[in-house]
């Protein structure tokens, strides 16, 4: 061990040495129920080794300093606080997590802090192919129905000033792209800052909205039109905001109530029971013999055939190196891992995946090489109860 300074924002500090009575966790635990208050943050300084960690109760977050370095991370739940300090306490810079999981600035912290609440929004938590039945549902009662083009489809409902839009491919890819008119994001007379939403969107998924056509466009910078939008969410991977919605939500202040996703679609997935009685109340400007009709003329998605060996196969690595995600929409395995470490269960299960016919999503940003992520089959669900 060595010699530790703890202080506050307020100018309070305190020196411990290795051989005091007490450990260095007690006596900085000590320390911060001394001087905690509503905005304090408390640091824990080696100078021998020229680190710090910064506990920011205030902005949710906690800060590493090695050298000249300074390196943020968003704190989710209050325990993170506690374990970080720790680590720190035990080993330095050196013990508080892998590169990827720190951000090079507040920015980067602010960023995180607003994909951490779409984290918990409903259309993340909403399961990709629950979402898929109900917008089409919602399609074919505002009068259409969804339009398959080259292997993708075309959901789409509105109420008249507002759109609510999806593409969804066949390997479950997708785009949704909200457009609420009275939102702050609705740049009516800026062009260049309409289309900035979509920064970030993969190309082929971006080609979808472009002079699409089919709902409402606006002029594109470049030429052509793009579907106007307040929010743009990808499906690629775990539902995400788009890169440029991010950024614009960062630069104005505001929060992801302003796409307009939970005024325009939120409350159709939050429903518990989807059914034309509960659309009905939700939703004035259509008729009851409208939503009779969308609900009456309903398809049943296909599933692929199952291979028990491939299903044992999957089940088994699972309970050997995965778990589901927070809100059962991703079957998430080798977390963490490289790819290099993963080895050769990692080839055998993408086969695996590939044989079942699941639908496999691109890792977060940030996760490790290794990591496969495989959205959740009803299929798999059931058998993986014997597995848990």
């Amino acid at each position: 061990m060595r010699p530790l300074i703890f202080s506050d924002n307020k100018g309070n500090e305190q020196v411990w040495l290795p051989d005091g009575p007490r450990s260095a966790d007690d006596a900085f635990h000590e320390f911060v129920d001394q001087h905690r208050a509503e905005d304090a943050s408390f640091s824990i300084r080696d100078e021998e080794n020229d680190e710090t960690l910064s506990l920011l109760f205030g902005l949710g977050a906690v800060s590493r300093v090695k050298g000249a370095r300074t390196e943020y991370r968003l704190v989710t739940n209050g325990g993170d606080y506690q374990s970080q300090a720790a680590n720190f306490i035990r080993g330095g810079v050196a013990a508080l997590g892998a590169r990827r999981r720190w951000l090079p600035d507040m920015a980067g912290l602010e960023r995180a802090r607003l994909r951490f609440e779409f984290d918990g929004s409903v259309l993340r938590r909403t399961h990709p192919r629950e979402l898929r039945r109900r917008l089409a549902v919602l399609t074919r009662v505002d009068g259409r129905g969804p339009v398959v083009d080259a292997g993708v489809t075309h959901f789409g409902f509105g109420n008249g000033g507002d759109t609510v839009n999806a593409w969804f491919s066949a390997d479950g890819c997708g785009l949704v792209v909200v457009f609420d008119h009275t939102s702050p994001l609705n740049s009516r007379d800026d062009a260049r800052a309409r289309a900035a939403l979509y920064d970030g969107v993969p190309a082929d998924l971006l080609a979808l909205v472009r002079d699409a056509g089919t709902t409402l466009d606006v002029p594109h910078p470049d030429g052509g039109t793009v579907v106007a939008a307040t929010g743009v969410f990808t499906f690629s991977g775990p539902c995400a905001m788009a890169e440029g919605l991010v950024s614009r939500l960062q630069e104005a202040r505001l929060g992801v109530e302003a796409t307009g996703v939970g005024r325009l679609l939120d409350g159709f997935l939050a429903m518990p029971d989807f059914t034309p009685a509960a659309v009905a109340e939700a939703a004035g400007w259509w008729s009851a013999e409208e939503i009779a009709a969308g609900f009456a003329t309903g398809e049943q998605e296909q599933t692929a055939p199952t291979d028990r060996e491939a299903v044992d196969r999957f089940c088994r690595i699972w309970a050997d190196s995965g778990y589901n995600d927070r809100w059962d929409a991703h079957y998430v395995l080798f977390d963490g891992d490289d790819v290099d470490d993963a080895g050769e269960v990692r080839d055998e299960l993408l086969a695996v995946v590939q044989t079942l016919g699941l639908e496999r999503v691109d890792a977060p940003p940030g996760a490790a090489s290794g990591e496969v992520w495989v959205r959740t089959d009803p299929r798999i669900d059931a058998e993986l109860e014997n597995w848990a």
